[in-house]
């Protein structure tokens, strides 16, 4: 096709891959996308229709396209045939769908009437972006990228190379301090060569004022003397500038004495070389139990794993690393006035925290038993920025973390390479205080819709002042009245079952739990599917009833078959298949092979169950502007968690209370089921005994849980019914290209990289100009219309609740795949 210069260009129309959900680059070749014909599954003939899959070419990089596409397909026949079994349903819409399943979990109220919008969320990791606030309400930014500088021997003063003769650093000097990054292959060797360029080029200098015949003694003292002579001889060899022309094989990097027995003899030969006697022209290592004496020249050619020096520079000395990770010997003392901690803020993008502290530590090597400390965990998918402690610990060494990549353009969700993962650390400041996982008031979230629909307006008004009225009115919305506080869809987990596996336990049904965690499930990889079928058919030839020492073999042999089949995030599987292979048929004590965190999590689900469930019931019976009688007020703030309240105190209004006006709607809260919490009365306490009725379970079970598994207990807590966020602040976009970046963050900031997008308006109600809002059309032409929101939220509020608010939306992940990034957003819906 022709741009608007009349100028041949290729079209890139925005696809996702069927299998990963992930966008497929517009360079990556080997994508394809199939159109699989529909069979009528009664006839067994054609349609007319298909169906059309896209796969990247990473899925069939990996020999796995057509398990994929099979996988597909068969799961595309499985829903067609779940619609044949009821003709007499009507088919709903994707949205309807999908707001079905939110409210099976309870997310079914909205707390302000404004009409929503559709649009994308997260096309781009980098549409996320979330700075965390500390609890002095300090926001955690990246305000500048420091690159690690190399002590010297005067404790930082600069050296005359370093400076020029106003004082100033000159470039040699700059460049000698930045840090030599981790590199291989021919690149290592390159580079090495380059670093090393100076030293050889006087190697000749430093050959011709040596002492050879004190030098050939002292090595003749380990060695037979016509073995030292050639040593020496080798060494003194001259360096050839033309060496290029010198076939690879033709020259002599090294000389191989003959293999020494005594342990103590080849440590003295080692001793030798590093000493000054021989180490402006030598290194040695060890290769096939001989010693190599290799020539300073050669030294990027050095294997790194042979104890040379060829490791970037850092000499033979094997203890260097030893150093680096744990001090050594010559760590210098603490400074008693110094705070124990420092305190950095880390950004980063597309990784997660976990994975990212352990990169820090093995970058910067850091003690990994003490590690980082965070307040924490953000996601992977989007960009984030927190703050981080460590204890006694020197910033240039943590600085070593900049010198990777990602600080020449790329980054900050700048860049071509799909998945990058970048980390970056900035804004050093000693503390006495270690930042500690929950000691954070919140987050800052920044957060792009692209491609926003707001539907046909039959009026005479324009697109442009469409999109921009009704967003900015659903802006106003989510700043004035808040959201209804419930917990994301990811709180049940990626198969919206973990609630369930919390009823079992709260039941003592230890069976029934891990039968939960480990039955079959959809969508999941072959080998895994397998191994849960495997699992699932266990007894099927046993009669457990009557031959328990059948069933408890049959379910050994079982867990020890499928451990290696199961994925390595599968935590809770692994656990469990590893303890059921040692202790068959003992539920309780696999249940218990789970790691703490991870069996309070399915506990922790059915309470914020039972909470979304009551919430929708208040607000769809008492409306979400006014408080009623029989509602809990918090008069106590205090430190609660799922497991303790930490004084807080609440209170029951009565009829007084509410014609007296002196609580909002916002001052409301409901609690986390327990057994130290007081329940709402009048039509919520009811819907709260009406639920736990429901599934079996009495309020007496929370306070008996601690006798069924010591390491948990449910005292509960109180939650915020309305969640009012901070800081609301919206703005409307025009842009052209579906995927270029349209939020500017503190990496692009630091790198001085501009987001090109025209704004249309803001939540201060700025007007455009009229130059800038020239674009007529239905969403074909090229405009294309985005909003980028932002807001502060307190800790365990969802950023994707508030969303759902502000779009009227429902949340799902499956239902955002369905939408395109150009044209209509949701045509792939009705």
């Amino acid at each position: 096709m022709q741009n608007e210069n009349g100028e041949n260009v290729d079209l890139y129309i925005p696809r996702k891959c069927s299998w990963t959900n992930r966008l497929i680059r517009a360079k990556d070749h080997g994508s394809v996308q199939i159109n699989v014909a529909n069979v009528d599954p009664v006839t067994g003939l054609y349609t007319g229709e298909t169906t059309a899959y896209a796969l990247a070419g990473y899925i069939r990089d990996k020999s796995e396209g057509d398990m994929a596409l099979t996988a597909l397909v068969e799961a595309n026949d499985k829903k067609a045939a779940a619609s044949q079994d009821t003709p007499s349903q009507p088919t709903p819409t994707m949205t309807n769908r999908y707001d079905d399943l939110e409210r099976r979990f309870g997310i079914s109220a909205y707390a302000s009437p404004h009409q929503g919008f559709a649009a994308v969320v997260k096309a781009r990791y980098s549409d996320f972006v979330v700075h965390e606030v500390d609890l002095n309400g300090n926001v955690a930014r990246l305000e500048s990228v420091e690159m690690p500088r190399k002590d010297d021997s005067k404790g930082g003063e600069e050296t005359p190379s370093e400076a020029n003769a106003n004082g100033e650093p000159d470039a040699a000097g700059e460049q000698s301090r930045k840090r030599k990054l981790p590199e291989t292959s021919d690149r290592a060797k390159s580079n090495a060569a380059t670093e090393d360029k100076g030293a050889q080029k006087d190697d000749g200098e430093a050959a011709q004022t040596m002492d050879w015949e004190v030098n050939k003694r002292e090595l003749s003292k380990f060695i037979d003397e016509k073995t030292a002579e050639e040593v020496v001889s080798f060494l003194q060899q001259p360096g050839d500038d033309n060496a290029s022309d010198v076939a690879e094989g033709d020259v002599q990097k090294f000389y191989s004495l003959p293999p020494i027995s005594e342990k103590d003899t080849r440590r003295s030969v080692h001793h030798l070389i590093k000493s000054p006697a021989f180490n402006t022209i030598a290194r040695a290592d060890n290769h096939e139990g001989r010693i190599r004496i290799w020539h300073i020249r050669y030294k990027a050619d050095m294997p790194k794993d042979n104890f040379g020096g060829g490791n970037n520079g850092r000499g033979g000395d094997r203890n260097n690393s030893k150093q680096g990770r744990k001090g050594g010997a010559d760590r210098k003392p603490w400074p008693k006035d110094r705070p124990d901690f420092l305190r950095f803020v880390m950004y980063k993008e597309n990784i997660d925290t976990g994975v990212a502290a352990k990169d820090v530590c093995r970058t910067a090597h850091l003690n990994p038993k003490r590690g980082i400390g965070y307040a924490g965990m953000k996601d992977k998918r989007g960009i984030t920025t927190q703050f981080c402690s460590v204890y006694r610990m020197e910033k240039e060494q943590l600085l070593a973390v900049n010198a990777r990549g990602g600080n020449d353009g790329a980054g900050g969700g700048n860049t071509s390479k799909s998945g990058a993962s970048i980390i970056k650390l900035g804004s050093f400041a000693y503390s006495s205080e270690e930042v500690r996982l929950g000691r954070l008031s919140g987050n800052r979230f920044d957060i792009v819709l692209r491609n926003v629909d707001v539907g046909e307006d039959a009026g005479q008004m324009s697109r442009h002042l469409q999109v921009q009225q009704k967003l900015e009115k659903a802006g106003v919305a989510l700043k004035d009245r808040g959201f209804v506080n419930y917990f994301g869809m990811q709180r049940f987990g990626k198969f919206n079952d973990t609630h369930l596996v919390g009823i079992a336990v709260l039941k003592g049904d230890f069976e029934g739990a891990v039968g939960i965690i480990m039955r079959e499930k959809t969508n999941e990889w072959p080998r895994i599917a397998e191994a849960r079928r495997q699992w699932a058919t266990r007894f099927d030839s046993i009669d457990v009833a009557n031959d328990e020492d059948a069933a408890r073999e049959a379910e050994m042999k079982c867990a020890r078959a499928i451990q290696r089949d199961l994925g390595r995030f599968m935590m809770c599987e692994k656990s469990i298949a590893n303890s059921l292979s040692r202790k068959p048929r003992d539920y309780k004590r696999a249940f218990g092979s789970i790691s703490k965190n991870m069996r309070s999590m399915f506990l922790h689900a059915y309470q914020s169950y039972l909470w979304n469930k009551v919430a929708s019931h208040r607000i769809e019976s008492g409306g979400s502007t006014e408080v009623r009688a029989g509602d809990l007020i918090l008069v106590e703030e205090g430190q609660g968690g799922s497991s303790g309240l930490k004084g807080k105190v609440v209170k029951v209004l009565d009829e007084q209370d509410v014609k007296d006006g002196r609580y909002r709607i916002t001052d409301v809260v409901l609690p986390l089921a327990g057994s130290k919490v007081r329940y709402p009365e009048g039509p919520s306490g009811e819907q709260f005994d009406a639920l736990l009725k429901e599934d079996g379970i009495s309020k007496s079970d929370f306070a008996r849980i601690g006798s069924l598994d010591r390491e948990l207990s449910l005292g509960g807590d109180y939650r915020k019914l309305i969640c009012h966020p901070n800081d609301v602040t919206f703005q409307v976009l025009q842009y052209s290209d579906p995927l270029q970046p349209l939020l500017q963050t503190d990496l692009m900031k630091a790198n001085g990289v501009d987001v090109t997008a025209t704004t249309l308006g803001t939540d201060n109600t700025e007007k455009p100009d009229d130059a800038k809002m020239d674009v007529e059309g239905d969403g074909t032409d090229g405009a294309l219309f985005a909003m980028i929101v932002g807001f502060s939220l307190p800790p365990s509020s969802y950023a994707t609740i508030a969303l759902r608010e502000l779009t009227k939306r429902p949340t799902s992940g499956e239902y955002q795949t369905k939408l395109e990034l150009s044209g209509r957003c949701e045509r792939n819906i009705d």
